[in-house]
């Protein structure tokens, strides 16, 4: 009983550290596969903006049928640019890095978005459907928002519109913010929330391997569980054991008596019983001295341990005393004490 239940600590323990290891690396799997599935998300609707931002501006400029002219020096970069308002004649040097910073090529298409803006009829409400109905395709359930902001040249009031969800428009939802036009005049910042499940790649061969394993290993400590609360062999013997036969004996476990045919029990004193049970549970019918004394709870430094022994045996053979098909004699070679049964 005792190996059984250190077994089943052993198992329990290795089982307990490989659950903790495989839940872990499957937390962190499913955390990178999030974070990676997250940057894709991104990059693919700001991609997605991209293009719907350049064919949106190209088909409400062509609706205005405005004359538009458009010339680069053969051979030579363009350094500056310059824009002529009512306030003025503004030129401004070409910035490298706000022109990388730019939504779509902002020298040909910059120029139609500041001509729609002039005219009050940049499509910045269709751009946003447009962008939500795309990106919605491939990622549903997920908000939207454009910010525009203008700021004149020449002047100093900043005029901003919205299009699409406003209640997202906070810093942690911001995707980015881009340039519209060559003067720089036009931000775009695009807002976007989606849920992190959707990033997820489910099809990844390794999370797919590790939740394979976590589920098995939920699946096995359930399985331990169960085999933990099934009882021992010895436990079972207690539960199902009332009764004990030695030949035409009878010895009832419960009410400690023993039988003998039809006549009437003698009760066994407190020791005798646990003696009693112990030989019916022995395979062989045997105890040894180590055995008895186990049982009868004695101390083995007992100086007077050999005469309790004879004492107590004499006592369980005084309740056979009515034939001779049960004795109980001690075998040397096995050093204790057998229950032989005559036919």
């Amino acid at each position: 009983m005792k190996i059984k239940f250190k077994a089943k600590k052993s198992i329990g323990t290795i089982w307990a550290g490989a659950t903790t290891v495989v839940a872990l690396a499957w937390v962190i799997t499913l955390y990178s596969n999030v974070r990676q599935g997250r940057t894709e998300v991104k990059a693919m609707a700001i991609q997605t903006l991209r293009k719907v931002a350049e064919q949106a501006v190209s088909r409400e400029f062509d609706r205005l049928e405005e004359f538009y002219l458009s010339w680069h020096s053969a051979g030579k970069k363009n350094l500056k640019r310059k824009a002529v308002s009512t306030e003025g004649v503004f030129e401004i040097e070409i910035d490298s890095l706000k022109e990388a910073q730019g939504l779509y090529p902002l020298d040909l298409i910059g120029s139609k978005a500041d001509m729609l803006n002039s005219y009050g009829k940049f499509p910045l409400e269709k751009m946003g459907a447009e962008w939500k109905e795309e990106t919605s395709a491939k990622y549903g359930g997920a908000r939207f928002a454009l910010s525009l902001k203008v700021q004149p040249l020449g002047k100093d009031s900043c005029r901003e519109s919205f299009a699409g969800d406003e209640t997202i428009l906070v810093p942690k939802y911001a995707l980015g913010t881009y340039y519209l036009d060559g003067m720089y005049t036009m931000t775009l910042t695009a807002y976007m929330q989606f849920s992190a499940w959707r990033c997820v790649d489910w099809t990844d061969t390794l999370f797919l391997v590790l939740s394979g394993l976590f589920l098995f290993s939920a699946l096995a400590g359930l399985a331990m569980y169960v085999w933990s609360r099934l009882p021992t062999k010895e436990e079972n013997t207690d539960a199902v054991l009332t009764t004990c036969r030695f030949g035409e004996y009878v010895f009832d476990v419960v009410n400690h008596t023993l039988t003998y045919r039809e006549e009437e029990g003698k009760a066994c004193t407190p020791q005798t019983a646990k003696l009693l049970l112990g030989f019916a549970k022995s395979p062989d019918l045997l105890l040894t001295k180590a055995e008895i004394a186990e049982i009868c709870e004695w101390q083995p430094t007992d100086s007077n341990i050999n005469e309790r022994r004879r004492k107590a045996i004499s006592m369980v053979k005084k309740l056979f005393s009515a034939d001779d098909s049960v004795q109980i004699r001690f075998v040397s070679k096995l050093k204790g004490y057998k229950i032989f049964i005559s036919e």
